[in-house]
């Protein structure tokens, strides 16, 4: 379409050359090898539409050459930042199977395999248990025999840039003493440790948590683990929390406002909440509980209230993180 309208001598010259410059960064962004030859490739051939468009008078190839700077500039920056991408990604796959290896004994192979099939499988475990919801000590057991399975669906999951992204975010709202309620493999508590905070992991007594506290050892982090609500709740008593996380883990619980009004009781005033809560069950996560609250009024009567963002607050926009204060 873009060749047909700068051959055609369509449109404006601005807007052709931000469409070609855009179609380029995602031909070479959606590249899953030779990115460099790839990029070649596309400013070569917006060279050549761009030359045959304006070739025909002196003007047309000061024009020609006004389109091949930015042109250029993009494809080059583009194939830089996905190589750097994929240098990355692949670093970051290396160390996580490394430590995968280091925890289980298991064979790249088989942590391979685990990280395609465990959400797979996770949902035929659920599906196959048929739990009561309300049964909170089945479910407890339930996550307990299952948490080898979460620890590999949960490093897998960490491995994404999205993932990634969003919890660099998350952490800037780290603030003194910090508690990860539903820790998994550890991945927030253990930077927050690295920052220098004061730190608590709280998760099932599973394998993911045995595979956080390896990490924390190994790296010399100092975390205090916690699998009983009681003795959490006495440790924050003690200590005071400033900052508490909650993510992917609210959904499986079956009593949220109990849950939400425990969290915002250990943490000191002026304190933050920041946490989510996924619209219920899928095919993919059976086991996500669909709660019907209304968050915001729900936290505004225990004392709560919500720090919202400009972009989250834009109208009809779905609210992924919730985030409060608690009242001092």
């Amino acid at each position: 379409l873009i060749a047909g309208l700068i051959l055609a001598g369509q449109g404006l010259f601005v807007v052709m050359a931000a469409l070609v410059m855009a179609a380029g960064h995602l031909a070479i962004v959606t590249s899953e090898e030779k990115t460099a030859l790839w990029g070649s490739f596309v400013a070569a051939s917006s060279f050549l539409l761009a030359w045959i468009a304006n070739s025909r008078s002196v003007s047309g190839r000061i024009k020609f050459l006004t389109w091949a700077a930015p042109i250029l500039m993009s494809a080059a920056a583009t194939v830089w930042l996905v190589i750097r991408a994929q240098r990355q990604n692949a670093r970051n796959v290396r160390e996580a199977m490394q430590e995968l290896m280091q925890f289980t004994g298991y064979s790249d192979e088989k942590i391979g395999e685990l990280w395609t099939i465990s959400n797979e499988q996770l949902a035929k475990n659920w599906k196959a248990a048929q739990l009561d919801e309300n049964d909170r000590e089945k479910m407890t057991e339930w996550y307990r025999e299952n948490s080898e399975l979460y620890m590999f669906a949960i490093s897998g999951y960490n491995l994404e840039y999205k993932r990634i992204r969003d919890n660099i975010k998350m952490l800037e709202f780290g603030r003194g003493a910090c508690l990860d309620y539903g820790a998994g493999n550890g991945e927030i508590i253990l930077e927050l440790a690295r920052r220098g905070h004061a730190v608590i992991y709280f998760d099932v007594d599973g394998t993911s948590m045995k595979f956080a506290q390896m990490r924390a050892e190994r790296q010399k982090l100092a975390v205090e683990f916690f699998h009983s609500k009681e003795d959490l709740a006495a440790a924050a008593r003690k200590h005071g929390l400033d900052t508490i996380f909650s993510f992917d883990v609210l959904e499986h619980l079956p009593d949220l406002p109990g849950e939400l009004k425990f969290l915002s009781s250990m943490l000191n005033p002026g304190g933050l909440l920041v946490f989510d809560v996924p619209a219920g069950s899928t095919k993919s996560h059976p086991m996500h509980l669909s709660h019907h609250l209304d968050i915001h009024a729900h936290m505004e009567s225990i004392g709560m209230k919500e720090e919202r963002s400009v972009w989250q607050s834009i109208p009809f926009r779905k609210q992924e993180k919730y985030i409060y204060r608690k009242r001092a």
